[in-house]
């Protein structure tokens, strides 16, 4: 066994690039790679016969060793390599630290919130109604973007429900209590009942929000996405622009852990 394709050995060099010491593993009919004995970057080309439950199936192998498992399509790693490798420096704990507790929280645009997501998130940006930064000396650290109200009358008249759509800090730093202080502040401002949040369960297991005292709700079922080959471009089926099944590939994530941040009892 071994990284063999083009793309899979370039994930390779990166890492050994950044100083990050790993290893080939072994695992039935996949190409992994083992960090730190931590994290396990599992490499999906986009020709593959896989199935969402077998990618399930195999993280779990690993959670139950405590470590992590990643689903590291190609599309991802060919169009967001920095994100990529941002991302497992901070699951390996190799980040620089902040308080967050020094920052100061300010209300940014859409524009503003783009461009900090689109440089610091594996999945870019999102179009949200509530967007706010946290600086510390003058710089973003990190953003924090929520839906609009969401009126829950089947809870009651006046149950507010918001969502918080993104969440980054800069690459390369860890923002110690900065998700806290954006969460907060936001719940000051607009007060509502519960926030909800999705993890994707390509990249996570959900710790951090346990850890801010949402409950884990519900894991969200795979979804099927089409994938605009020439532009590496992934849209799910409601949003699929009409260009010709030939211009697409499907490939699929294995779902989402949906989360709530409960705040006032009904």
């Amino acid at each position: 066994m071994g990284v063999g394709l083009i793309w899979q050995n370039s994930v390779w060099i990166a890492l050994q690039d950044n100083g990050i010491i790993a290893r080939t593993e072994i695992y039935d009919r996949y190409d992994l790679i083992m960090i730190n004995d931590k994290l396990v970057i599992n490499l999906i080309p986009l020709d593959n016969d896989y199935s969402a439950s077998e990618l399930i199936d195999l993280q779990s192998v690993y959670q139950l060793k405590n470590v992590v498992l990643v689903q590291l399509w190609e599309d991802i790693w060919l169009t967001r390599q920095e994100q990529v490798i941002g991302r497992i420096k901070s699951i390996l704990g190799l980040n620089k630290r902040l308080h967050g507790r020094k920052g100061l929280v300010t209300v940014i645009d859409q524009t503003e919130a783009d461009d900090f997501l689109i440089a610091n998130h594996i999945q870019a940006s999102a179009k949200a109604r509530y967007k706010f930064a946290l600086q510390i000396d003058g710089q973003t650290v990190a953003v924090a973007c929520f839906s609009n109200v969401r009126w829950m009358k089947g809870i009651s008249a006046s149950y507010k429900s918001v969502e918080l759509i993104r969440f980054a800090t800069r690459m390369g730093y860890t923002v110690t209590g900065g998700f806290t202080k954006l969460l907060k502040h936001f719940i000051k401002l607009i007060q509502p009942d519960d926030v909800m949040s999705y993890a994707d369960r390509d990249w996570s297991l959900g710790n951090a929000y346990e850890l801010s005292g949402f409950k884990l709700v519900e894991t969200t079922p795979p979804a099927k996405i089409w994938l605009q080959k020439e532009e590496m471009i992934r849209y799910f089926p409601h949003r699929m622009p009409d260009l010709g099944q030939d211009k697409f590939a499907a490939v699929f994530n294995t779902g989402n852990l949906k989360y709530i941040l409960y705040l006032n009892k009904v």
